[in-house]
């Protein structure tokens, strides 16, 4: 773990604004900095960098936080990741806690990126060797995949020979230990073995292609199947095999080729979704410079939200066969949940844009543009059939308003739904009434039963300037931080349904129970959502501490106290109400307590 006086001393060292003016072109806004946001396409800037202190806030996204923040976000990293690259940017030594209580491994994430670049090259080594397996493998590549040797050199082709102990030999006599091999994912073992050299070669007799993961650092391989080279076995069958899980590699927070593609996304504006490594690479030879991949697997939402930082322009090459017709029903809801403007384009025949761009790419590509079709045009293609019954249109109307509840935003609904009318010939008045039922039935059916114990808090708007305004004063302010926490068992705290309210009393619990270290906590902690994070750092750019914090945290306090203690004797009328006459022992219960709520309103909670 690096230490949290490390992190400090960098947060302290490094200008946010140094940090952010190489990804947004900034101008001068009073003591502030403003751009066009770095995580969404927009015309007008809404992005704004406060030196002073040292946050960010895009008010396009919702996006606010600290240079550790920025980095996570704008290049999809964690947290420790994010505090190495800021480190290296700006020569500040990274320091690691030596008395972590966290269980040591005995290698680093570092000494993995080290093997697989060392790997790596011993790869490319043999992809180029002028002898019989290396005129072969190049043979393949020329011949029958059809690239030339330029895309190979760029793109760090290579071939695992079957020469583990070599490969073994040379990591150990590098310093490698044997337990950074074993988690390496290159090679596999028995359980318990501790003779490197009986180790086995993952990717032996294989074509090898490099993934990256967004700093450019090699994570892993996928390794190609070779007629005549590749030995079949059980392990060798297989036309593809990926790295397996490691610490360094998760494929389904990876898309192969996002590292490249990432830096033309500001030009281009899209990025290409296709299947595969090749069909990736294919792309790029053309100059679809923004083609990305998933890694072996359908894509998964994780990874739709990661391109959704950069664009939410995706056109998706799909393969001509039924495969790819299945997969286009799948993405589109996917795509709608992630608020990205999905195209999609169904290559003809059987192709993928591998075999599909292999020449006359230019005139293919041209055709291939005029097939685009939005989601709503692909899925009322449904309609298309002539004479199609009216209860099978029902319910392919159901299976298409599934899709578009999918999309979060109601605007966007509406516009699917405006969308599905032109395109199908439907009433639109007609389609949108349809609509508005099946989300009313899709309402009842998905919503849990409520607790009619629950009380409707009537002054939520009012409460939230209240605990709002805590919320900023306990992040800035320590002393009042300890003080508010002590009364975090008191009753009256369960007024706060807000976000910013469940926000402030999570803090309070942890400064309560000694758990709490500030951002440094915040930054790297799991128990708060990215929207919770952004309530945080947007809470703290808007606060101005020239006031007197205790008077208006005790204003603050007061209404909280207030507002709960109003809620309560309206419980306790209610409940009155409800009893008999003669039950005067219960009556007489309820009323002394509502006269002490009352009297409790003279002398509500106070800080010093």
């Amino acid at each position: 773990m690096i230490s949290s006086n490390c992190i400090e001393r960098i947060r302290n060292s490094v200008d946010i604004y140094d940090l952010v003016s190489p990804y947004v072109t900034l101008k001068k806004c009073g003591a502030n900095w403003r751009g066009l946001s770095p995580f969404n396409h927009e015309k007008t800037p809404s992005f704004f960098v406060m030196p002073a202190k040292k946050i960010f806030r895009c008010f396009s996204s919702g996006y606010a936080g600290d240079i550790f923040r920025f980095i996570q976000l704008k290049e999809n990293v964690s947290f420790v990741d994010a505090v190495e690259i800021i480190a290296k940017r700006f020569g500040i030594p990274v320091e690691y806690d030596k008395s972590s209580h966290f269980e040591k491994k005995p290698y680093s994430k570092n000494t993995l990126y080290e093997i697989h670049e060392l790997v790596c090259k011993l790869f490319i080594k043999n992809f180029h060797a002028d002898d019989i397996i290396g005129r072969k493998i190049r043979q393949y590549w020329t011949e029958e995949r059809k690239f030339p040797l330029d895309v190979a050199l760029e793109n760090n082709i290579g071939f695992a020979r079957n020469d583990a102990k070599k490969i073994i030999q040379t990591l150990l006599d590098s310093k490698f230990s044997i337990e950074s091999l074993k988690a390496s994912g290159l090679f596999f073992f028995k359980d318990g073995e501790s003779d490197p050299f009986k180790f086995g070669l993952r990717f032996a007799s294989r074509l090898t292609i490099p993934i990256y993961d967004i700093q450019g650092r090699i994570v892993g391989f996928s390794a190609r199947f070779i007629n005549g080279l590749t030995p079949k076995s059980e392990l060798s069958d297989a036309k593809y095999i990926n790295s397996p899980e490691t610490d360094i590699f998760h494929k389904g927070n990876l898309l192969f080729g996002l590292h490249r593609a990432r830096q033309y996304i500001d030009e281009a504006g899209e990025f290409w979704l296709v299947e595969g490594q090749f069909d990736t690479l294919r792309c790029w030879m053309n100059g679809l410079n923004t083609a990305i991949a998933p890694l072996g697997t359908a894509i998964t939402d994780a990874q739709l939200a990661i391109l959704r930082r950069y664009t939410t322009n995706v056109n998706c090459l799909l393969d001509g066969d039924s495969a790819g017709v299945k997969a286009a029903g799948r993405i589109i809801p996917m795509a709608m949940r992630a608020g990205l403007d999905l195209k999609l384009f169904i290559l003809p025949g059987n192709n993928d844009p591998d075999s599909y761009f292999c020449n006359d790419f230019a005139k293919k590509f041209e055709q291939l543009k005029k097939s685009s079709m939005s989601s709503i045009q692909f899925l009322a293609q449904k309609f298309s059939q002539k004479n199609m019954p009216a209860m099978e249109k029902a319910e392919v109307l159901t299976e298409i308003f599934e899709t578009i509840s999918s999309a979060n935003s109601s605007i966007a609904q509406e516009s699917y739904v405006a969308e599905l009318a032109r395109d199908a010939n439907f009433d639109q008045h007609a389609l949108f009434q349809d609509f508005k039922k099946f989300l009313d039935r899709k309402k009842f059916t998905d919503t849990p039963p409520v607790n009619p114990r629950n009380v409707t808090d009537i002054h939520k708007d009012k409460l939230s300037t209240a605990e709002g305004q805590l919320l900023a004063i306990a992040l800035t302010d320590d002393n009042i931080a300890r003080q508010l926490a002590k009364l975090i068992d008191h009753q009256f705290w369960q007024t706060l349904q807000s976000m910013e309210g469940k926000v402030l009393i999570k803090i309070l619990s942890d400064v309560h129970e000694k758990m709490w270290n500030g951002l440094n906590d915040l930054d790297n902690s799991d128990e708060f959502s990215d929207e919770e994070k952004n309530l945080i750092y947007s809470a703290m750019v808007d606060f101005e501490d020239d006031f007197d914090k205790i008077s208006v945290a005790n204003m603050c306090l007061k209404k909280i106290f207030t507002i709960f203690v109003k809620n309560e004797i309206a419980k306790i009328d209610v409940d009155i109400k409800k009893i008999s006459l003669d039950e005067t022992s219960t009556l007489r219960n309820l009323q002394s307590t509502r006269l002490k709520l009352r009297e409790s309103l003279k002398n509500p909670p106070k800080i010093a």
